[in-house]
């Protein structure tokens, strides 16, 4: 859920090529916690660059800040495009 709430993209460099992991934020090691506002999708070229360090710390910034989907995100991934007419209903104005 995380890659796909990222867009299977690196929210580092933004690649969609390769091999994609999930990095820890600040990582388990320092405190870190297995959350949706700690988790994102990152390429191993950048999840490696940063390892056990917090972006700040590797001079890296993420493109989008992470947090917990909501339902439409899922809704738009499985379905493909909503028809306007639901979108009132689905609150996508």
């Amino acid at each position: 859920n995380i890659m796909r709430r990222d867009n299977n993209s690196c929210q580092y460099c933004g690649t969609i090529k390769g091999q994609l992991t999930i990095d820890h934020i600040i990582p388990k090691s320092r405190g870190g916690t297995e959350s949706w506002d700690n988790l994102v999708a990152a390429c191993v070229k950048f999840n490696n660059k940063k390892g056990n360090k917090t972006p700040d710390e590797a001079n890296l910034n993420l493109l989008k800040r992470p947090g917990k989907p909501n339902h439409i995100l899922f809704i738009k991934q499985f379905a493909g495009k909503v028809d306007d007419n639901w979108k009132p209903y689905l609150f996508m104005d």
